[in-house]
């Protein structure tokens, strides 16, 4: 096996370049070569151990694993899903922007309070400090 680096790669469209340490040519390297598990890909800069064929395009990968046939660490980046967004929602019963609900938050029911301004003596409807509602725009004919 040679040894490199992982020089960059591509998490959602699963493949990259791995520099070898001989100086050789840069070597194709696609996710399903990488010996790991779960979601597979490579750090940038990770250090590899791999072998190699010469294909019609240069050189490609054809196992890469970790320094001492370890397992691969991989890169901390995830391709976006379309499936299972994690954006960040307030919970209305801490108040704060995280990936948690009211129904799921670790502190427990909480007193009501002001969704504004978060007093516990009025709820948002009766909040002083909230602005007044627009005026209704209406259409204007062109």
């Amino acid at each position: 096996p040679r040894r490199g680096r992982c020089k960059w790669f591509n998490v959602v469209k699963g493949w990259g370049f791995i520099t070898p340490d001989d100086g050789g040519q840069e070597v194709f390297v696609h996710q399903s070569v990488i010996q790991m598990g779960g979601f597979r890909s490579l750090g940038e800069n990770e250090e590899v151990e791999f072998e190699s064929k010469l294909s019609a395009k240069g050189y490609e990968a054809t196992s890469v694993y970790g320094p001492s046939h370890a397992e691969c660490k991989g890169s901390d980046f995830r391709p976006y899903s379309k499936k299972r967004r994690f954006r960040k929602v307030r919970c209305y019963n801490c108040g704060e922007f995280a990936n948690h609900i009211a129904s799921k938050c670790e502190l427990g029911p909480l007193p009501k309070r002001c969704h504004n301004c978060r007093s516990e003596d009025h709820l948002i409807a009766d909040c002083p400090t909230k602005p007044p509602p627009a005026p209704p725009q209406s259409a204007s004919p062109k």
